[in-house]
């Protein structure tokens, strides 16, 4: 049975209605000469607002600040940065219009949007198409390679391999997969094949299943029989996660790891223990990440967001974004496109990040930054298991993609990496 505290619904209700406002009185006309506009669109109501509404915080707590400091001298002029919001409603097709309104009506400088790869794809290809820069702030599967879209979270090469390097070393090679049928899990199942393959791992089940699944036990039981050393999870949204309680409740114990569950959707919040209890979980941040900049970023949010049940992955990148933003129109000068990226692609670096030093690479369109291994314990504490290290965003690079000289507008994925071929060869 899945557990949505009141207090939960209660934050999330309130916040739609706050961004409905702005967006209301973003159509109103702005005073654009004295303003640096910042469109965002993310899900605050249907399926995936429980993880995308902490980015909307994040994103107003990095607003607040560089608005409060003076703002931001470009083009002969101090300008402050007006926030314009969107609900998102978890439904693809309203990213595309948005995403135009972003454009068109707001005239946005940036545009930020979208949890699922699919939202992430419908809003980028209209940020795009018209010369907008782009950012996705949540993790994502990598080697996007387009001159208007950055990235401010972690990758696979961040989460996946360094995670399965270590949860094979200590646990044993028989891997099951289970994942939501879409392009981002689609990745990660990939990606898992390449980590298989680099530290002698063995896939012994890799399916797929629509996002509305929410009865698991045929599933269950067809693990229970494999019998692996642990299970690989990539699944998204309200339905899928109630494969734990219902893993749970038929005895399946086998250790989990995830890079969504937790990072995104703070599970061990919302279910009853031990639900989540032996799952492992890679994020480049949540407020259990340890140091003072992580402290003090969840201090910040809760005392702009009181109500806030958890901070996770997505209200750290939303703010990183924000002030990445914010260093390369200071580093411009301007807010005209071909400069702000010409910054961009200078290296963009926020050493107080709230998980740790954030670099973006300008080359790869993509950021270094450190990332944590976690565990949940039967009480739905979260144990952390060692640090996983900074990892720089090579795979583009390995490809032989340099954004700076080349953007080739498109995705490159494992299988393009010709070092890992005989990962993907048909069983």
């Amino acid at each position: 049975m899945k557990l949505v505290p009141t207090h939960v619904k209660k934050t999330l209700a309130t916040l739609a209605c706050l961004v409905g406002v702005q967006a209301f009185w973003a159509s109103a006309p702005a005073l654009a000469q004295d303003e640096i506009v910042l469109c965002t669109v993310d899900d605050l109501s249907g399926d995936f607002s429980i993880m995308s509404t902490p980015k909307t915080y994040g994103y107003r707590l990095a607003v607040k600040e560089i608005n409060e400091l003076g703002g931001i001298e470009v083009d002969g002029a101090k300008k402050t940065i007006k926030l314009v919001s969107y609900d998102g409603q978890s439904d693809v097709k309203r990213y595309q219009e948005m995403a135009q309104r972003c454009i068109f009506d707001d005239e946005a400088n940036v545009v930020m949007a979208g949890y699922t790869g699919a939202e992430r794809e419908a809003a980028r290809k209209e940020v795009v198409r018209n010369k907008v820069i782009f950012w996705h702030n949540n993790q994502g599967e990598g080697g996007i390679a387009d001159r208007y879209s950055f990235f401010s979270g972690p990758t696979p090469e961040q989460q996946v391999l360094p995670a399965l390097k270590h949860m094979i070393k200590e646990m044993g090679p028989r891997i099951t997969f289970i994942g939501a049928d879409y392009n981002f899990c689609r990745a990660i199942g990939q990606w898992v094949r390449v980590a298989a393959g680099l530290y002698d791992g063995k896939i012994e089940m890799e399916e797929y299943f629509p996002f509305g699944v929410s009865q698991w036990q045929s599933t269950i039981d067809k693990i229970k029989g494999i019998k692996p050393d642990f299970q690989v999870h990539c699944l998204v949204g309200a339905e899928q996660v109630q494969f734990y309680p219902q893993a749970r409740s038929a005895g399946l114990v086998t250790p989990m790891w995830s890079n969504v569950t937790i990072s995104d959707g703070y599970e061990h919040k919302r279910f009853a223990p031990p639900s989540l209890a032996n799952m492992y979980v890679p994020p480049a941040y949540i407020e259990d990440v340890p140091g003072d900049a992580s402290k003090a970023f969840a201090s910040k949010i809760r005392a702009m967001f009181p109500d806030a049940v958890y901070v996770n992955e997505h209200a750290a990148f939303g703010y990183v974004a924000v002030k990445a933003m914010a260093d390369a129109w200071k580093r411009a000068g301007t807010t005209e496109t071909d400069a702000v990226i010409k910054a961009l692609e200078e290296d963009v670096s926020i050493p107080d990040a709230p998980g740790g030093p954030w670099t973006l690479r300008g080359s790869q369109h993509h950021a270094a930054m450190p990332t944590y291994l976690f565990m949940v314990d039967d009480t739905h504490n979260l144990q952390l298991i060692t640090p996983l290290g900074v990892t720089e965003p090579t795979f583009l690079t390995d490809v032989g993609v340099d954004m700076r000289n080349d953007a080739p507008g498109r995705q490159f994925l494992p299988p393009d990496n010709p070092k890992w071929k005989d990962f993907f060869q048909k069983d």
